[in-house]
């Protein structure tokens, strides 16, 4: 729901509840004043009535603006949540959490001393996908693509859009041949799922740069070694996977 018309409901609710207490009030007030002739107590008792009636009703009318309010800030928690977290487009981790997550990772597995994997992943020609069939059939293609690569990933596997048409995939627990098989089979299911634009099936290919982490890797180390597998992927003649050597400089 959008905040905005859950705020003007609020304050609708709001003027409505202090209308019926001042119109009680102005009922009960009135009541005594027509009737007079009532001793003190009978005056203090309407006014105690009058005071109880208005306490009550403003009960009700905090717990409704509390129940709203709830909502509110759920909402807003959320939709702050997506944004600083999720890309937009395709529903996966945006870039800085997918940087922020292969660091939580390469400490876990430094820590307990388990393998770990990292991909790049890049859609082949794809500037001329959108030079070709428009820019919202690229945006249809890389949605297909990341639905793909989430369908056939693992609960703990993390993968976040890193910028274009790429995309960071972590494999914990992951040793560089468990990567590429789990990879291939990625690769492979995209090849054959064509992309529906208009009434034309297109069919899209991806290749991928493989790195098994260092224990004395940077992120940023380890994601270049997988950059350059992925560079050589595509050297080689796309729609095919890279591992990068288990030495390599990545300054050069």
């Amino acid at each position: 729901m959008n905040p905005k018309i859950l705020i003007i409901s609020i304050t609708k609710d709001i003027n409505k509840f202090l209308a019926f207490n001042i119109c009680v009030l102005m009922l009960i007030l009135s009541f005594i004043f027509i009737i007079g002739g009532h001793d003190k107590k009978e005056f203090i008792l309407a006014i105690s009535l009058a005071g109880i009636s208005s306490l009550i009703l403003n009960l009700l009318s905090a717990r409704i603006m509390k129940r709203k309010m709830e909502k509110i800030i759920h909402y807003s928690f959320e939709k702050v949540e997506t944004q600083l977290y999720f890309d937009e487009l395709t529903s996966v981790y945006n870039r800085t959490t997918g940087i922020n997550r292969l660091m939580e990772e390469m400490a876990r597995s430094k820590r307990h001393k388990q393998h770990l994997s990292v991909a790049m992943l890049d859609i082949d020609n794809f500037k001329s996908i959108n030079d070709n069939y428009g820019h919202l059939a690229g945006d249809r293609v890389l949605n297909h693509i990341a639905l793909q690569i989430k369908n056939f990933l693992r609960a703990n596997d993390v993968v976040s859009r890193y910028g274009g048409e790429e995309f960071l995939i972590i494999l914990p627990e992951t040793d560089e041949i468990k990567a590429f098989m789990a990879l291939e089979r990625i690769r492979e299911n995209i090849a054959k799922r064509p992309v529906k634009i208009g009434n034309e099936k297109l069919y899209i290919t991806v290749s991928i740069g493989i790195a098994e982490v260092d224990i004395n890797d940077s992120s940023t180390e380890a994601i270049q070694k997988a950059d350059l597998a992925l560079l050589q992927a595509k050297k080689a003649g796309k729609n095919r996977i890279e591992i990068a050597p288990k030495y390599i400089n990545t300054l050069d």
